[in-house]
């Protein structure tokens, strides 16, 4: 009887604190680590949400850079971090489920290191071809690359990284084979696109939409169940009869693990409000993103599912990372 009562008032005591330092959380600044350089989309988006953070919360939300080893290093540094709320992490698809599986010898596991918080945008795929490429759909594009394997190049920004891995899927699931050219990033090989250098590629519509807008390159479809808003011609690859692609660019919020589920909430519930508003959705708009919002559980069934996903296709491409 009397260790019920213990366990009880246990339990009382553990809810109530909860409930305090939900009340007085943030009690001073707070760290959001971006594992990017500056100035790229992650690294943007990730100081709109620190603006929101800091406006609603009436603390600072400071950004600080540490890219490397694929993003690696500053999710490892925010994993390492006491999970008090006081160091977050501003992650996206690579670093969170992608490079975790290329660099096998840091054995880390997203899910059981990190709590997760918020998806707060999503940026769809385009799969694009250069305007002399003799396929002007999807359809074409197969044909031509079925009557002669290899024979067509498909960049991407480097090996392991999304574009690759959804390159390597779409040539899985359409019986083709394209000749892989890896470059540093999405501006190179778009560039050796418009040059007629590269034939096909995947990228998101963030960086490649100005180009198809300008007819320098050409896009046959969107890699996402649903179209882009700043490119609402283009159809997607599931309306053209090829189901099973959702893949997207996307950023999120995440947390040490352990960190208490009081300050997630928090969280939370700040930044879903803030990306319900038309401001908020404008602005991401405007970077060829999509704000999404949700409980943690929406991010953390994506996670769960991509490095699924992820894990087959590197294995069936035999995708290898030299380091």
């Amino acid at each position: 009887m009397k260790n019920k009562m213990w366990l009880s008032l246990a339990v009382l005591c553990w809810f109530f604190m909860g409930q305090a330092i939900a009340q007085t959380y943030p009690t001073k600044p707070v760290t959001i680590v971006v594992p990017y350089a500056a100035g790229g989309a992650t690294d943007i988006s990730g100081r709109i949400i620190a603006q929101v953070l800091s406006t609603e919360l009436g603390q600072g939300f400071v950004i600080q850079n540490k890219p490397g080893v694929g993003g690696l290093l500053g999710i490892e540094q925010v994993a390492r971090s006491q999970p008090d709320g006081y160091t977050l992490l501003v992650a996206s698809t690579g670093p969170a489920t992608i490079s975790p599986l290329l660099y096998k010898e840091r054995k880390f596991d997203p899910m059981a290191r990190l709590d997760p918080v918020i998806m707060f945008a999503s940026t769809p795929g385009l799969l694009l071809v250069r305007n002399g490429l003799a396929a002007k759909s999807v359809k074409e594009l197969i044909a031509l690359s079925r009557s002669k394997p290899g024979a067509l190049n498909m960049s991407s920004s480097g090996v392991g990284s999304l574009q690759h891995l959804v390159s390597e899927f779409f040539q899985m699931k359409a019986g083709v084979k394209w000749t892989h050219i890896p470059f540093p990033g999405s501006a190179p090989m778009l560039n050796e696109m418009m040059a007629e250098r590269v034939d096909v590629m995947v990228d998101l519509v963030a960086s490649a939409a100005p180009l198809v807008k300008a007819g320098k390159i050409r896009a046959l479809a969107v890699t996402t169940p649903t179209r882009s808003s700043l490119l609402p011609d283009v159809p997607t690859l599931e309306e053209l009869g090829y189901p099973g692609y959702n893949f997207s660019g996307w950023q999120a919020l995440l947390a040490p693990k352990g960190t208490p589920p009081e300050v997630i909430a928090k969280l939370n519930a700040v930044l879903d409000k803030a990306l319900k508003s038309p401001e908020m959705k404008e602005r991401l708009g405007k970077m060829g993103s999509e704000a999404i919002g949700g409980d943690p559980q929406v991010l953390g069934s994506q996670m769960s599912n991509e490095i699924r996903e992820w894990t087959e296709i590197i294995r069936s491409a035999n995708i290898v990372v030299e380091h």
